[in-house]
């Protein structure tokens, strides 16, 4: 096992990462396939055999030795494993493992990374791991053994008929209860396999087990969250997609699949990222830290997942860089990074067809920082707005001034039928209030954000609304809830299901947006949108928002400017009167 050197349980400048993610991208070779398999012979022993072609199962579990990790049954009990050393009696392989195996298909071999791949050779541990998705997408069935996990016969009869019940949500909270869930290896096998079955020990027939297709578990999942909206979402198994889909996928969504789950070694997490978007990737020196954790390495991680991803020229994560729990934010050479936000649907969707990428193909990392064009901008005017639901209604304060408001008139009930709906009610109804009280400039604001609100879809900003906000709220209210697309792009603005929060600011090129991110405080700030992340035309429902980096306005003796903070937002910054073709260098 390769040993961490002390340089990689450092913190990570900005060369240190670029020279941590060197590597070549590799192609489907030949030796992209397992090495070995593991063939049942006469005698119930399995020989270490290479691998020729024959049809296998792979199995995806949880390695023993964990303190924390308990397993049941015959999954404690050991099935005799003929390698070139010898037999060996495997604690990787237990009983559960291979009689379950057996059972499915007596006459397919078993793919289980322990005996497969040489655990000695860290040559070819890094070659397979580079081709993880290969093993998986290649099996005839993943194998997803939760070996410290039993049912009663009671639940068997939910997995029979699954519905809704509190004793579907009992059966969805034990399976989850599994080690194998809290695992980044585990999930990413998920992921790659064309069809998966969880086994879990039968409670009432010692030493059998219980099948559960993935796709009746994840039925159960679904059921189970109606009752008890904590229940996760996972990703279900994509292996039957073909490499030009996957390829698609984005940067954030692969990485939001590992990003917080548990790892032996952490930076085990950027290989995985490969492997989800089928990109097969040689590390030259990939960092190792088995054993250790820390936020240090955590982070380390996080920077290395984003240079990988600009290297790819997939910009995604700079549409999560906003978010509140992005620990990169303003740290040194990284402030234009993002972290994953669980659920966002810009940053799973994005596509180089719907942003001006074209306008900025030079793009790069250096030493310093991110070299990009797009359009530059300084905040003159700032309101801070804030929207807060208690038992005793609906309650905006702007800069400060607090007042109690009320609906312009009785909505039509679908507005009040889910929390993205709502979310827009009381956004609208707030818009529509601020009047008076010295807020004439922020009245001017609502206005405009009511306009990028209503807009089917534009490039440049939209003429405020001229017409009575009130008359205008009272006639969207009336009708029935379709706004469907814009209320859910807008949850970037609540901080809690009762509170929300943005600034609506001018800027000098004359262009008022609404903007939420993990900064405030922008008058005198420089407002910065990458091409790359720059919509062409903002339409429902791929992209209703844009992301902008927030600068200090001075530039550092290395010729970049420090990005303090992100900001998700309404609006984009005009091109004309030199705005636009902005050459940056952002650290």
């Amino acid at each position: 096992m390769a040993q961490a050197s002390p340089s990689d349980l450092q913190p990570f400048t900005l060369e240190n990462t670029l020279q941590a993610c060197r590597g070549v991208v590799g192609s489907i070779a030949v030796d992209d396939k397992p090495l070995r398999v593991l063939r049942c012979n006469e005698d119930g022993a399995y020989d270490v055999v290479p691998y020729q072609g024959q049809p296998y199962l792979a199995i995806s579990y949880c390695w023993p030795g964990s303190s924390d990790f308990h397993r049941l049954s015959t999954s404690s009990a050991r099935t005799p494993v003929i390698t070139p050393n010898g037999v060996v009696h495997s604690e990787h392989f237990s009983l559960f493992i291979s009689h379950a195996a057996h059972t499915y298909d007596s006459t397919s071999c078993v793919w289980l990374d322990y005996h497969c791949i040489n655990q000695s050779d860290d040559d070819e541990k890094s070659a397979q791991v580079a081709i993880m998705q290969r093993i998986y997408t290649g099996a005839k069935l993943t194998l997803v053994m939760l070996e410290d996990v039993s049912l009663r016969p009671e639940h068997r009869r939910i997995l029979a008929t699954p519905q809704a019940t509190p004793t579907s949500l009992e059966v969805a909270r034990h399976v989850l209860s599994s080690r194998w869930f809290s695992r980044a290896w585990c999930s990413q096998e998920l992921v790659l396999s064309r069809h998966a079955h969880f086994y879990v020990h039968d409670a009432s027939n010692e030493g059998d087990f219980i099948s559960i297709p993935s796709d009746t578990l994840w039925h159960i999942f679904d059921g189970a969250r109606n009752r008890d909206p904590s229940i996760p979402f996972f990703t279900q198994p994509r292996g039957s997609l073909p490499d030009v889909a996957m390829a698609k996928s984005t940067c954030a969504w692969a990485l939001g699949v590992v990003h917080h789950l548990g790892c032996s070694d952490d930076y085990d997490k950027t290989s995985l990222l490969c492997n989800l978007l089928r990109l097969v990737y040689r590390f030259a020196r990939r960092p190792t830290a088995f054993g250790e954790h820390s936020r240090t390495i955590q982070l380390n991680v996080l920077k290395m997942a984003n240079v990988i991803a600009i290297k790819r020229h997939d910009f995604s994560l700079l549409l999560v860089n906003h978010g509140i729990h992005n620990h990169l934010q303003g740290r040194l050479g990284f402030g234009w990074a993002g972290a994953p936000i669980e659920g966002d649907r810009a940053s799973l969707v994005w596509a180089k067809k719907d942003f001006q990428v074209a306008k900025d193909p030079q793009i790069m990392l250096t030493d310093v920082g991110l070299l990009a064009r797009g359009c530059l901008a300084c905040v003159t005017q700032e309101y801070t707005w804030q929207l807060h639901r208690d038992c005793t209604g609906l309650h905006l304060t702007i800069d400060g001034f607090t007042r109690a408001i009320s609906s312009p008139s009785r909505a039509h009930a679908s507005w009040t039928r889910n929390l993205d709906a709502q979310h827009l009610h009381d956004l609208f109804t707030a818009l529509a209030s601020c009047r008076g009280h010295g807020w004439d400039d922020a009245t001017r604001h609502a206005r405009v954000v009511f306009a990028y609100l209503l807009s089917v879809d534009y490039d440049v900003q939209p003429d405020p609304i001229s017409s009575d906000l009130d008359a205008v709220a009272r006639s969207f209210l009336r009708e029935p809830f379709s706004l469907k697309d814009i209320a859910s792009a807008m949850s970037f603005i609540w901080r809690a299901s009762n509170f929300a929060t943005f600034s609506t600011v001018h800027l000098s090129d004359g262009s008022v947006l609404l903007l939420s991110g993990n900064i405030s405080d922008l008058t005198g700030r420089l407002l910065f949108q990458p091409y790359v992340v720059r919509p062409k035309l903002f339409s429902p429902p791929m992209v209703l928002t844009i992301n902008s980096m927030v600068l200090e306005n001075r530039v550092s003796p290395l010729g970049a400017y420090r990005c303090i903070g992100c900001v998700r937002g309404l609006g984009m910054i005009s091109e004309a009167d030199g705005h636009g073709a902005q050459s940056m260098c952002v650290a």
